[in-house]
């Protein structure tokens, strides 16, 4: 990769955390047991539980999208469905695994600013519901925290969220991929999050925030505990060098070095914005809240801006770009990046 261009692609280029490459280490000595038999998957499962301050069931597990279909296939039969927004991680970035094997259908909602809302939730399951045995069964409410554009729900929206799913009979599944970075925008703990959605069950992340190939799924609701271990390897997430996934939480979580890696990610995001809403011909499509910058550019800025910078293209009929930082977002690029959008407002003015 060019060593010249700034990278806000994703916090998923960024490299793991040195103190995560030590751990590693550490746990590459002698011989233990296999499957998650080990002693360092044992203290990364009490960390995930005392930073929860829960009794909940954890697995720790190679990928994100892996941890979502684990999760939504403890929570539904074939014959139930899971309602999701319309640009949520399940429904269009992860190649339609929810569909393929979960075997249940996808409803969807439209965002508002990311987040799902009752309203629209309820438009949803009055359509779904009103032939009976003829549609699905509406069973799960999937939400993103932080989402997909980089928005974060509030306590409060999570409280009444956690409130409509209780009225409906519906579970709550987080998708919690960068959960951390929507800790550091509220200012709050990961438990208070999970009490304020009164989360059934999570898919905690650890790669997009300094880890390497690290997720965890999170079981807060007894009831779906039942056949999760046969279920983990039957959903081909149990590895049989577990240790070497589990060591990296715990300095993770021992150390508070997510809260150190998101809120250095969010304080970079901050500054990128700052910048961004100084330039007449930029417009910043949602809050940011995490460590997502979304952003309106002129059409002849675009591949410019590509040039300069590993960034994605989100929405090619908007021209919006996407900047995502990470632990790894140095100062440096953060002047670079001023450097190089103030020298193309005086290109294109």
């Amino acid at each position: 990769m060019s060593k010249n261009k700034i990278c806000l692609a994703s916090d998923n280029w960024a490299p793991a955390h040195p103190l995560i490459l030590d751990a590693i280490t550490q746990a590459n000595e002698g011989y233990a047991p296999s499957y998650g038999s080990d002693a360092w998957t044992e203290e990364a499962q009490n960390l995930i539980q005392n930073v929860f301050k829960k009794k909940c069931k954890v697995f720790i597990v190679p990928t994100g999208t892996g941890s979502n279909i684990f999760a939504l296939k403890l929570c539904c039969k074939p014959f139930e469905s899971i309602i999701c927004t319309d640009i949520s991680h399940i429904h269009y970035q992860e190649s339609g695994a929810a569909e393929a094997l979960i075997g249940c259908k996808l409803l969807t909602v439209p965002h508002q600013e990311g987040k799902a809302t009752p309203e629209e939730i309820v438009k949803r399951l009055k359509k779904e519901r009103a032939f009976g045995k003829h549609s699905t069964s509406p069973r799960v409410l999937s939400i993103t925290q932080s989402t997909e554009v980089g928005t974060v729900y509030t306590l409060e929206e999570l409280k009444s969220l956690a409130k409509f799913c209780k009225q409906e009979n519906l579970l709550l599944h987080m998708d919690g991929s960068r959960l951390y970075n929507a800790a550091v925008g509220l200012g709050v703990g990961l438990h208070e999050i999970a009490e304020a959605a009164q989360v059934d069950i999570l898919s905690l992340g650890g790669t997009k925030n300094g880890l390497i190939g690290a997720e965890a799924l999170v079981i807060f609701n007894p009831q779906l505990q039942e056949g999760s271990d046969h279920l983990q390897k039957q959903m081909l997430q149990l590895l049989s060098k577990m240790r070497y996934l589990s060591a990296q939480y715990i300095p993770f979580f021992k150390k508070d070095l997510w809260h150190t890696l998101a809120t250095h990610a969010h304080q970079k995001a901050q500054e990128i914005a700052s910048i961004i809403k100084s330039i007449p011909s930029l417009s910043i499509s949602y809050p940011v809240d995490s460590n997502q910058i979304l952003f309106k550019a002129p059409a002849s800025w675009v591949p410019l801006i590509q040039e300069k910078i590993f960034c994605h293209l989100w929405d090619a009929e908007k021209n919006e770009i996407r900047f995502v930082t990470s632990w790894k977002t140095s100062e440096e690029d953060v002047k670079e990046l001023r450097s190089v959008l103030a020298e193309l407002g005086k290109k294109m003015s």
